[in-house]
């Protein structure tokens, strides 16, 4: 049996392990597990356990991670430097630490700074989540079929490599190997910068004096654009203030995009706008048919990847620190 702990028991920590707990364990090629959680927030740990995400949780982040083979972190970002400061003493020799961040760059430096080197990091960041946040919204099919980003350093072990990407089809998602700087310039103008479009529009139009009259009027079109301003607002702070570079270069080129486009309405441009709607709509049909979570090179209709059962005989028995 290989025991997973979990830290950090919101949307995408509680989601993995109800995913892993619900594995069919033949067909896993975890094979037989056990999952740990830990949350500072005590109800989140009982809710976690009511719903089936963990097997058992725990009081305190040392007991959560005593003897465990691989602990994955699910905290928001910036939270993510002080649980390594914490855990680093107390990891078996070993063990495997891996995350769910958003952002890669940093996170990796702390991993480096923080983990002991007789413990294997292994960066990772799954491609799905919801607007709603907790325990609550926790869903076992989160993972199926999205693309789950792999950060790995060139000194990583490959029997940790082997165990991560183990977690990942185990849950239903697809390991896609990625660079770190290339990861947090790629996420922020597909993932970061979205949400910033929607909260501006919230924030805009909450501004106005004529709010309440617009309120009533705003349909469907309001509703999908704002929808990510519903999401975390913790998650997404340390999301923004941990790819500083990234986010900021997609927003000046969105600010000069938007000074583009409002010179061609003030100068009654007609052919100018209808050419950028029409060219906006067909990448963005040509992108829904072209199934967006395939990798580059993966066939939409190729027979899914039988993957061996990795040699996990080093986890079984971690040897404790001195």
């Amino acid at each position: 049996m290989i025991r997973i702990t979990i830290v950090g028991l919101g949307l995408i920590g509680a989601s993995l392990g109800m995913a892993l707990r619900s594995a069919d364990v033949k067909e896993s090629p975890l094979g037989e597990i056990e999952v740990v959680g830990y949350d500072r927030d005590p109800r989140a740990v009982k809710e976690a356990r009511g719903r089936l995400a963990i097997d058992r949780g725990t009081g305190s982040l040392a007991d959560a991670v005593r003897d465990a083979q691989v602990v994955v972190v699910a905290t928001p970002v910036q939270a993510v430097r002080e649980v390594f400061r914490q855990i680093g003493p107390l990891l078996s020799a070993g063990a495997v630490v891996t995350d769910v961040a958003s952002t890669k760059t940093q996170v990796a430096a702390w991993a480096a700074e923080l983990l002991p080197t007789s413990v294997s990091y292994v960066g990772g960041h799954p491609m799905a989540g919801k607007s709603q946040a907790g325990v609550a919204a926790a869903d076992p099919d989160l993972f199926k079929e999205a693309i789950y980003c792999l950060i790995v350093n060139p000194h990583t072990r490959q029997d940790a490599v082997n165990v991560v990407e183990a977690i990942i089809r185990t849950v239903g998602a697809k390991p896609y190997y990625i660079d770190p700087e290339e990861h947090d310039a790629y996420v922020a103008g597909i993932s970061h910068l979205p949400f910033m479009l929607s909260v501006g529009l919230v924030e805009v139009t909450g501004r106005s004096p004529a709010w309440k009259e617009m309120a009533p009027l705003a349909a469907s079109g309001f509703r999908d654009v704002s929808r990510l301003a519903s999401g975390d607002p913790e998650m997404h702070r340390d999301i923004s203030l941990t790819n500083p570079a990234g986010l900021s270069r997609w927003i000046t080129e969105m600010i000069e995009f938007l000074c583009e486009v409002r010179g061609q309405i003030e100068s009654g441009d007609a052919a100018a706008i209808e050419d950028l709607l029409w060219r906006a709509k067909q990448q963005r049909d040509t992108w829904l048919e072209s199934r967006p979570n395939l990798r580059p090179g993966e066939d939409a209709f190729a027979r899914p990847i039988e993957v061996e059962r990795p040699n996990l005989l080093t986890f079984r028995r971690p040897n404790r620190q001195k």
